[in-house]
């Protein structure tokens, strides 16, 4: 959709009455509202103008809350709980930002451009009951439940590529608040957070979260064919055939599980070595030869593909 400024002022002043709407019943702090004035519109032009219910809805019943706790690592998170209603099986959903006090105003927008998105891509089909468990869907994952007493009994091992796609999609939608720059905006309070934005982002935005992912597998988050289906099919929950899907591109049986695993091994060790007090250098060995066996893997993905 090709937007003007009257698009652009229509879309943030009708985010603006959202967002004060939303501070009231939830108690935000100003700078917290006063992003998402900006974050609400970018992410309608995001997923286009046809889902801009749907994200209100997702703004209006996911809160945000703060905890006075300090985690540099696990910065925030979207959480989403399954409990019984009757017969229905439902969520209860919310932001936590763990470390709100000490980040700067970008790493705030991240974090929270960053939850808000797993938890748009986890609205549709977000749920299902198998064998006495319910498996509740973020992105491309999902953590499972025992469908009795409600505790976690499992996770899907895909959740770094969840992130990195995610975090792919937040570098988007970033690069779409900061685009607001150059549009005549009439908001006063909005124009002040842009103008701060602004001063912090040179070029194209670029997020710090799950770096070294994000790296290995920068040639399948510019493959159009990739991203394009995987957004698509995330955003609407049809995500049990994408490892087929990608196996029959590559060519290779279980490429899709092999390149997952992989990437989970590779964050596992990261992780690993932040804890480790001496000698480091095998596990980086072991982290560099993960690294080469997924670039292996996407790059087959790339070569395959006609449109890319």
């Amino acid at each position: 959709m090709k937007v003007n400024n009257q698009i652009i002022n229509q879309l943030i002043e009708h985010s603006v009455f959202t967002a004060n709407q939303l501070a009231i019943e939830y108690h935000y702090p100003d700078n917290l509202t006063h992003l998402l004035y900006l974050m609400i519109p970018a992410f309608i032009l995001k997923y286009g103008m046809e889902n801009e219910c749907y994200i209100l809805d997702s703004f209006r019943s996911i809160p945000i809350i703060i905890e006075d706790k300090q985690d540099m690592v696990n910065q925030a998170f979207y959480q989403s709980v399954p409990y019984l209603q009757g017969d229905h099986y439902l969520t209860y959903k919310m932001i936590v930002l763990k470390n709100y006090h000490n980040i700067g105003l970008m790493q705030l927008l991240d974090n929270l451009v960053h939850e808000f998105n797993h938890a748009i891509n986890s609205m549709k089909q977000e749920l299902k009951v198998l064998d006495h468990k319910v498996y509740v869907r973020t992105g491309l994952t999902s953590i499972i439940y025992d469908s009795k007493f409600f505790r976690v009994v499992g996770k899907e091992d895909n959740s770094i590529l969840e992130e990195i796609i995610n975090t792919k999609q937040t570098e988007m939608i970033i690069d779409i608040i900061h685009s607001f720059y150059q549009y005549d905006i009439q908001n006063r309070e909005v124009v002040t957070t842009l103008f701060s934005i602004h001063n912090l982002i040179s070029g194209s935005y670029r997020s710090n979260a799950y770096l070294l992912q994000s790296l290995v597998c920068q040639t399948l988050m510019n493959n159009k064919t990739f991203i394009s289906t995987l957004e698509k099919l995330r955003f609407q929950g049809d995500i049990d055939d994408i490892g087929a899907w990608f196996d029959q591109i590559t060519g290779k049986e279980g490429s899709y599980c092999q390149l997952v695993s992989l990437l989970q091994k590779t964050f596992s060790l990261q992780l690993d070595l932040l804890k480790q007090t001496g000698i480091k250098i095998f596990k980086v060995r072991k982290i560099k030869m993960l690294n080469q066996e997924a670039m292996a893997i996407v790059d087959l993905f790339d070569r395959n593909c006609n449109y890319r």
